[in-house]
């Protein structure tokens, strides 16, 4: 008999971690792809107007990134709150958690509003030029171009930005609070979660644990990504958009089963 028992870990589910994380995070989801559709709206009747006055649309380009600004960088700081405190179950308005959204704010949440705008803007203007070719009437070309920016275009482009920029700000929360705690010991999990959506590159690393400081290594087209959690942005597009990988974190007295 020991002389002195042991104390039992603490046992975490990665399956139900990852898919109570993808129920919160499908909240925030559906909240930002209302607003950026909403967004969408207001912007195409600004054009639609703007080119039957002026047969130019400079201001309504000149005032996209501050409407995304307003509806993204609120939505950025609701979700890195809601994820950093889960990681140690903390209700407080820490600085430490206001020093992580203002820095994501600066290093990422920035750079992926100029993207989103730079890309909308574009299409606008291919849009211009693609209808003036054709030499179709002022009101006609303000009509299609209303239709182009808040239809099927917006739709889809609301999803994919809710899903990718609500899955980008959790993860970074996730990671980030857990190393200001300091955990001696503390690794990080990948968890994927593996149904037919989950990429075939994704799948293999379910369950795949380095330490916090180390980064996974993600195999696709023959060469390895290096990623410090999901959806971390130098996993380029093809391990980012659309990702709903999650983190767990473990240490020597907590053990994640059935990943």
């Amino acid at each position: 008999m020991l002389a002195v028992q042991l104390k039992a870990k603490t046992k975490i589910s990665a399956r139900k971690e990852v898919i109570e994380q993808n129920r919160v995070r499908v909240g925030f989801e559906r909240s930002l792809r209302k607003s950026l559709m909403k967004v969408w709206e207001d912007i195409s009747d600004d054009l639609e107007k703007e080119y039957i006055r002026r047969q130019v649309v400079t201001r309504s380009l000149d005032g996209m990134e501050d409407r995304f600004r307003r509806v993204l960088e609120p939505h950025y700081r609701e979700v890195i709150l809601a994820f950093a405190r889960r990681v140690d179950r903390t209700t407080k308005a820490e600085p430490e958690l206001e020093f992580l959204i203002a820095a994501y704010l600066e290093a990422v949440g920035a750079e992926r509003i100029v993207s989103i705008t730079a890309t909308t803007r574009a299409r606008v203007l291919r849009t211009i030029l693609r209808l003036e070719s054709e030499q179709l009437g002022v009101d006609a070309i303000a009509a299609v171009l209303k239709d182009d920016v808040s239809g099927a275009f917006s739709a889809l482009r609301a999803a994919t930005i809710a899903r990718t920029e609500t899955h980008n700000a959790a993860s970074y929360a996730s990671f980030e609070r857990a190393k200001q705690l300091d955990i001696p010991e503390m690794q990080k999990q990948w968890v994927s979660v593996n149904d037919p959506r989950t990429r075939s590159h994704h799948q293999v690393m379910n369950g795949v644990r380095v330490g916090m400081e180390e980064d996974f290594l993600v195999p696709y087209e023959g060469q390895n990504w290096t990623m410090s959690r999901p959806g971390d942005p130098r996993g380029g597009p093809a391990n980012v958009i659309n990702c709903r990988c999650a983190l767990i974190f473990v240490t020597p007295d907590i053990e994640a089963v059935d990943s």
